[in-house]
């Protein structure tokens, strides 16, 4: 019963079930193994609910930040300050977001958390700026404006989500309380 009860508060459902799977086969009194499988699934919920909370916070951290750079260009910012804020601050706020809301998963998995928040962000942002920037443009030759918005629209994302996903893998899950 108290390494159940350990694996629940360290967030490791799988191992609290295998505990409550051989507290009943040793004939552990049922309403006690009952509680303890309404206590599991109480705290599975609250983690995903975390989870969910902590991966929609790591989005919106993304877009108002892009959101907050596109008010001016690249050139009011200043080169040095606009690349560090799109290509390292950005990315590793959102990404250590989104990593954390893997509690007890692995380090591929909160990457790839982390890594699909930064660069969809990052590649949403990229795509609006262009297409902003080339509206404002008089030119009648559009046919290559497709190809290109993608070419760097991916290259960005990819950029900004390997920031993101390491800054995933570096910091530790949520846990209880946090």
């Amino acid at each position: 019963m108290v390494a159940a009860c350990k694996a629940i508060e360290d967030g490791d459902f799988a191992q609290a079930r295998h505990h409550l799977n051989n507290l009943s086969v040793d004939g552990t009194h049922p309403g006690d193994v009952e509680q303890l499988r309404r206590l599991i699934l109480q705290k599975e919920a609250e983690a995903t609910k975390l989870s969910v909370n902590r991966i929609g916070l790591a989005f919106a951290v993304a877009i108002l930040g892009y959101a907050v750079l596109s008010y001016k260009s690249p050139d009011a910012w200043g080169q040095i300050v606009w690349g560090l804020l799109a290509f390292l601050v950005l990315p590793i706020l959102a990404g250590g977001l989104a990593g954390t809301s893997v509690a007890n998963g692995t380090k591929p998995a909160k990457f790839w958390r982390a890594f699909g928040i930064t660069s969809i962000s990052a590649a949403l942002y990229t795509l609006v700026g262009l297409s902003i920037a080339r509206a404002r443009m008089h030119s009648s030759d559009k046919s290559m404006d497709f190809a290109i918005y993608l070419v760097v629209a991916v290259i960005y994302g990819v950029t900004a989500g390997l920031i993101g996903g390491v800054a995933g893998t570096s910091l530790p899950a949520a846990r209880k309380g946090s």
